[in-house]
């Protein structure tokens, strides 16, 4: 099976247009295996919580060193983490400005107050000094996030929440098996969260996610928060406060395979980035900064540009799809404007969102295809000088 989910490097294979993203490759290569678990789903009588999310909790709990719990989304993975942690009203939650909205929407869905911070140049990661700067006497958590694929600078954020006795929420949505100082994303705070939405390096065929739990206490809290407050086996008695908010059991059959494919997916991606690096090595655009101690898993190929624009009006017309991950700051979106939030000041997260571009980034992305991207940019800035 493993042949069949790995990129082709022929040089014959292209599909033009150049699409940003490949889930739906993916997705479609898996046709006939998905087709066989739809059945077996259907002959088990179970849907929900059943062999197949037993045996996803506990590969991934294996492969991130906790206790894991699969859940409909990495939404809520965060919301339930949050609730579980006891922030609440009146608390403060600081999240990197740069980031999907998912992780500050979490922070308002437990009803408290998230705080959006700068970034590190270069990497784009949550910056520590602008953490210290941001703790208020309300400030009661901080979510990192592991921003492009690559893991934040963790053992200095741990290190302000144990002097400041904050909980640490990892976003982990884009860094699944990327690792820090040889540990992986979502094994250092409080909470692991991921999504396994179907874009991600492992995704099912919509939404997902899953939490890893480090304190074990924890778990059965987590267990009934998704679950409308019950146990996996008794339907009519609710302990807590929780929502509907489990993975299907298709879902979970999708992904205990595709994490089996994951080493090698991401090895691909890392091969893909490589050829890309060698490529624009000389070009007036910085190609994504990997830091030491670290394993980057490219959920995306950034690049960073003056011309950000017009690199992707160019390549656009050349039959090539780009994206902007993300185009908008948390604190440039509408909906802050009724929702409780604080602002600091974001000056690198301003000065180069814009700039930013995520180039075709995935597994099934041919040796062809690669080429077209290489000579889309090389030739952009052949035409500019």
């Amino acid at each position: 099976m493993t042949g069949t989910l790995i990129a082709s490097t022929s040089t014959d294979e292209t599909h033009l247009p150049v699409p940003p993203d490949g889930q739906h490759r993916r997705i479609a290569n898996m046709r006939h295996l998905i087709h066989r678990y739809l059945d077996q789903v259907i002959d088990s009588g179970t849907s929900l919580l059943g062999e197949y999310t037993r045996r996803l909790e506990q590969q991934l709990g294996e492969r991130w060193g906790g206790h894991a719990v699969a859940t409909s989304s990495g939404t809520e993975s965060l919301h339930f983490s949050l609730r579980i942690a006891g922030i609440g009203p009146g608390d403060e939650v600081i999240v990197p400005d740069m980031t999907f909205v998912s992780t500050a929407f979490a922070v308002n869905a437990a009803h408290a107050t998230p705080v959006f911070v700068d970034v590190e140049p270069d990497t784009w990661l949550i910056s520590p000094d602008a953490i210290r700067k941001a703790i208020t006497p309300k400030t009661k958590a901080i979510i990192p996030v592991h921003l492009y694929g690559q893991v934040a600078e963790m053992d200095e954020i741990m290190a302000i929440a144990e002097e400041h006795g904050l909980v640490v929420i990892e976003d982990c949505a884009q860094a699944h098996d990327a690792t820090y100082k040889g540990k992986p994303a979502g094994s250092f705070g409080d909470f692991g969260c991921f999504s396994m939405w179907v874009g991600k390096n492992v995704g099912g065929l919509d939404d997902g996610g899953f939490v890893i739990v480090k304190d074990e206490q924890n778990l059965q809290a987590m267990q009934r928060m998704h679950n409308l407050g019950r146990d996996r086996t008794i339907r009519y008695l609710h302990h807590s406060w929780g929502s509907r908010a489990r993975l299907s059991e298709l879902n979970a059959a999708i992904l205990s395979h595709q994490i089996t494919m994951l080493p090698e997916w991401n090895e691909q991606r890392r091969l893909i980035a490589t050829t890309y690096d060698k490529a624009f090595a000389g070009l007036p655009l910085a190609t994504p900064t990997v830091l030491p101690d670290r394993e980057h898993v490219f959920y995306k190929y950034t690049v960073h540009t003056e011309h950000a624009d017009a690199l992707e009006s160019h390549l656009k017309n050349r039959g090539i799809s780009t994206e902007r991950i993300y185009p908008y700051l948390l604190s440039e979106q509408p909906a802050f404007a009724h929702l409780p939030h604080r602002v600091e000041p974001t000056p690198v997260a301003r000065a180069n969102n814009a700039k930013l571009l995520c180039l075709p980034m995935y597994p099934e992305l041919s040796y062809a295809e690669q080429q077209a991207v290489i000579a889309g940019v090389t030739s952009f800035f052949a035409d500019h000088g």
